[in-house]
C-alpha cells in the first residue's frame, strides 16, 4: 500500500502523515503506572559508571592523545630531515678517478 505525499492533496498536519500502524499504537490510553517500589523490588541492582571508570576512560584518551601527538613529532621529523638539507646530498659522492 503506498501512502499518498503530502503535496498531493493530504492534510498538513504531522499525525496525519504517520503510517496507520504508529497511529494504532499511539491512539489507545497509556499502559497504568507502576508503583516505584514494586518496580525497585523487581529489577536488578543499578550500576552506573563509578569513578573507577571515569579514571580509567580519562586516561585511555590521554594515553590515545599523547600518542597521536608522538607520531606527529616523528612525522614532522622526518620531513624535516627531507626539507632541511639544503641542497647537500646525504653521502659524499664517489671520487673520479684521475686519468
Amino acid at each position: 500500500m503506498v501512502m499518498r505525499n503530502r503535496t498531493e492533496g493530504g492534510s498538513s498536519g504531522w499525525w496525519d502523515d504517520l503510517p496507520p500502524g504508529v497511529k494504532a499504537r499511539f491512539a489507545g490510553p497509556p499502559p497504568a503506572a507502576v508503583t516505584p517500589a514494586a518496580d525497585a523490588a523487581d529489577a536488578p541492582p543499578r550500576s552506573g559508571p563509578t569513578a573507577l571508570d571515569w579514571i580509567r576512560e580519562l586516561s585511555r584518551f590521554a594515553l590515545l592523545f599523547l600518542a597521536v601527538a608522538v607520531a606527529n613529532v616523528l612525522f614532522l621529523l622526518v620531513a624535516l630531515s627531507f626539507i632541511g638539507g639544503h641542497g647537500r646530498p646525504l653521502a659524499p659522492p664517489p671520487a673520479i678517478p684521475a686519468r
